[in-house]
């Protein structure tokens, strides 16, 4: 199997597990203490799912470009979606973090 097929794989497994939270958040089947301690509950749950949704689809969509990519895109490739995704997640924290004060 190819290095660029397994890295894909491996980036959509690992996102995996924070849709499945980001979902239960959204639809509010999970209620976490530190959301309920915030000022304005609904807001911060919203926002923290917003923040695990993008990031982990971000992630899958990484790895389904590496996964179709040439070889030599790669490289770039990863650098370019890295950086992207540290920014989304810079962005969509700060909203987090601001929503989830108590």
């Amino acid at each position: 199997m190819d290095e660029m097929v397994l890295a894909g794989i491996l980036l959509i497994v690992t996102a995996l597990p924070g849709i499945a939270i980001g979902l239960m958040l959204l639809t509010g089947k999970w209620d976490p203490v530190s959301i309920r301690a915030a000022k304005d509950p609904a807001r911060a749950r919203l926002t923290t799912a917003r923040l695990l949704l993008a990031v982990d689809a971000l992630l899958v969509l990484l790895g389904i470009a590496l996964m179709v990519t040439p070889r030599e895109h790669g490289l770039l490739l990863t650098v370019v979606g890295v950086g992207l995704i540290t920014l989304v997640t810079t962005v969509l924290g700060v909203a987090a973090v601001k929503a989830n004060k108590a």
